[in-house]
């Protein structure tokens, strides 16, 4: 696909492409893939076909997926002349953009498409990051080189664009390239095998790889060619193409990246974390400034992966409740949609995340509150309806969700986030909640009796929500709550005996 202005307004005020040595392209048309064989098949998935616009004004290049949430390309993708790719402003691509990542064979199914949401260009070569709006998590991101390349080193040169004979090619095509030259922004390359490849349109911001062991890195981007033989171009003698270089782009690729991610992180509402021991991951969830869920993980101690939304559309308030079921090895995620209802999604290692689902008509206020309990293998919810009514769902054996059920009088009112533990030494679940007199209550489940009453748990008075924990090491179930004064108060239950009354944090507990 070409790009949307005819050939003579792209010729005039073309670049140089700067003073590299004598066999260097020093004039030539932007490229905006190449004219060579087809790779194996799922080779080179980090590739991303880019259509840019709408059938009017449209214009296909070539990328390379870096990152789960980012894409690296050519600004003159973007630019309004392609000749002048550093005019390129920050923020949404002024045309609509999808992303096509992970399918080499166009005509097949697989992949992932993406819209671009935002771009950051630099100002002194044809580049630009390209974010995704929703990340890509099923293809290996494309490492970036650390090293300068070197005349007569070999890259393999990719992209989607036209060939010799295909107008709109259906498959990424590649070739390998010498580079004849380098500058300290580009490099010129010339083609070694087949001898009369070419980087044609439709190859521009598509990736010039080198061979680093048994994988490829990214070394620099097709920006400029002479298009000889392309189908549709001039006729000329003149061969070969000009590169933009990444190697030296390392520190500023990562700026943008975390810059974002921070951001995001420092938008987001509450949080909530579990470890899912089946794939070994450790697994965050928030709510980011405008409600939208998002997660981050961390597998096998490698380092913790950037952000990513959940559900994109989906709004949520308060915080998040997460619970991982040994029996299915699945995570639920919980929320409190906008509408005031509680919704569910559901990771599983095979189908990975679910869209949300409502789960049921019932309205809540505030944010849910999970729990795993392995004597039952019952995985739990609780929540506060939007009159302060306790209620709660669960899972047994992996059988599917109950609908919501009250527990304890309805008349029983409570304000704030539930807080609850489950206690593997009576193999009991002991849920705390803050009742609407400020005083905290207590109702405890046992498989012999099912739920008890509430019960309060002594005169103190409390602001906010309660939180739990248990102590394996010295069998102690643990439960701190803020009291009216904002003095932090603790009350405990050793092995299977009764629980204490409240305390400050630091002193003696008491009865009370």
């Amino acid at each position: 696909m070409s790009v949307f202005r005819p050939r003579a307004a792209r010729i005039s005020g073309l670049l140089a492409a700067s003073a590299l040595l004598s066999t260097a392209v020093t004039t030539t048309t932007p490229a905006v893939a190449v004219s060579g064989p087809e790779p194996a098949p799922g080779a080179h998935a980090y590739a991303v076909r880019l259509d840019i616009g709408n059938t009017d004004t449209s214009r296909a290049c070539t990328g390379a997926l870096i990152d789960p949430y980012w894409v690296i390309t050519a600004a003159s993708c973007f630019a309004d002349n392609p000749a002048q790719p550093t005019t390129v402003p920050a923020g949404p691509p002024a045309l609509k953009t999808t992303a096509t990542v992970g399918r080499t064979d166009l005509t097949t199914t697989t992949g992932q498409v993406r819209d671009i949401a935002e771009l950051v260009p630099r100002t002194d070569r044809d580049l630009v990051l390209a974010r995704l709006a929703t990340p890509v998590t099923d293809t290996t991101p494309l490492a970036v080189a650390t090293t300068a390349p070197a005349t007569g080193e070999d890259l393999l040169v990719t992209g989607y664009g036209r060939t010799k004979a295909e107008w709109v090619p259906d498959k990424l095509h590649s070739a390998l390239f010498t580079i004849g030259g380098v500058d300290p922004t580009g490099l010129a390359i010339a083609a070694k095998a087949p001898a009369d490849a070419a980087v044609c349109q439709g190859d521009t911001g598509g990736p010039a790889l080198r061979k680093a062991g048994d994988h490829y890195e990214l070394a620099a981007l097709n920006s400029r060619s002479w298009q000889n033989g392309c189908l549709g171009a001039a006729p000329t003698t003149r061969t070969g193409a000009y590169e933009t270089r990444t190697d030296d782009l390392g520190g500023w690729i990562q700026q943008a990246v975390s810059a974002w991610s921070a951001v995001v992180a420092a938008r987001s509402g509450g949080r909530n974390t579990v470890y899912n021991p089946d794939t070994r991951t450790a697994e965050t969830f928030a709510l980011r400034s405008d409600g939208a869920m998002i997660h981050a993980y961390n597998t096998n101690g490698e380092g913790w992966s950037g952000w990513y939304v959940l559900g994109d559309g989906a709004r949520f308030t308060g915080s998040p409740a997460v619970v991982h079921n040994p029996v299915t090895n699945t995570l639920d995620v919980f929320a409190t949609g906008t509408d005031g209802s509680i919704y569910r999604a559901t990771w599983s290692r095979a189908a990975g995340w679910t869209p949300w689902i409502m789960t049921a008509d019932w309205k809540f206020r505030g944010s849910p509150t999970t729990v795993y309990n392995p004597d039952t293998r019952t995985a739990e919810v609780f929540a506060l309806t939007t009159d302060g009514t306790m209620s709660h769902l669960y899972n047994t054996n992996g059988e599917g969700w109950s609908g919501w059920y009250v527990i304890g009088p309805s008349d029983w009112k409570f304000a704030g986030t539930p807080a609850i533990l489950h206690n593997p030494v009576t193999n009991t679940l002991d849920l705390f909640a803050t009742g609407t007199d400020a005083s905290m209550y207590r109702a405890t489940w046992s498989r012999a009796t099912g739920w008890t009453a509430w019960t309060m748990t002594g005169s103190w008075k409390f602001g906010g929500s309660p939180t739990t924990v248990y102590n394996p090491d010295t069998r102690t179930a643990e439960v701190f709550g803020q009291g009216t004064d904002g003095v932090m108060a603790h009350a405990t239950k050793v092995t299977d005996g009764a629980w204490s009354g409240w305390s400050i944090v630091g002193q003696i507990p008491t009865t009370g």
